[in-house]
């Protein structure tokens, strides 16, 4: 009994020093630190208890490439006029309720909807998406790596 327990002890330590050296591989070859790649944002946590799905950057080109959905800005009306994804609108979440109105008729509830702002610390693309789906969309997710990950 005890040495089944041993061995069970030994694997999980084997499997949990592998993925660490995975993760730590995966960190250095994308420019991550070991640290950032281990830490979950609170920002993404949210939004995967919310059920908001997140997009990826090489996602998050193709969808500016396609035109497949509408980019909503969050970020204050300054930093987007500072600069912004192709395409996007400025929806700050400040000025959430007179914003909106100015994009009425730009799109409706069924239309699908990527919002992001600075970076994947920054909750304004998750505060306007939950306002969004209190308004009644429902086709909404978020590129959490913001204008700082689309930027060069």
């Amino acid at each position: 009994m005890n040495e089944s327990r041993s061995t069970f002890l030994a694997g999980v330590t084997v499997l949990l020093f592998a993925s660490l050296v995975s993760g730590g591989l995966q960190a250095w070859r994308s420019g991550v630190s070991l640290r950032q790649a281990l830490e979950v944002s609170p920002v993404a946590e949210a939004a995967a208890t919310e059920g908001f799905p997140v997009v990826d950057l090489a996602t998050m080109k193709a969808i500016v490439e396609q035109g497949t959905h509408l980019i909503l800005d969050a970020r204050p009306q300054s930093e987007y006029d500072q600069g912004h994804l192709p395409g996007a609108f400025s929806l700050p979440e400040e000025t959430f309720e007179t914003s909106m109105m100015n994009l009425v008729g730009l799109f409706g509830p069924g239309d699908p909807l990527v919002i992001y702002c600075s970076s994947a610390t920054c909750d304004d693309a998750l505060l306007v998406a939950r306002r969004l789906r209190e308004a009644g969309f429902q086709d909404l997710s978020l590129f959490l790596e913001g204008w700082e990950g689309w930027s060069p």
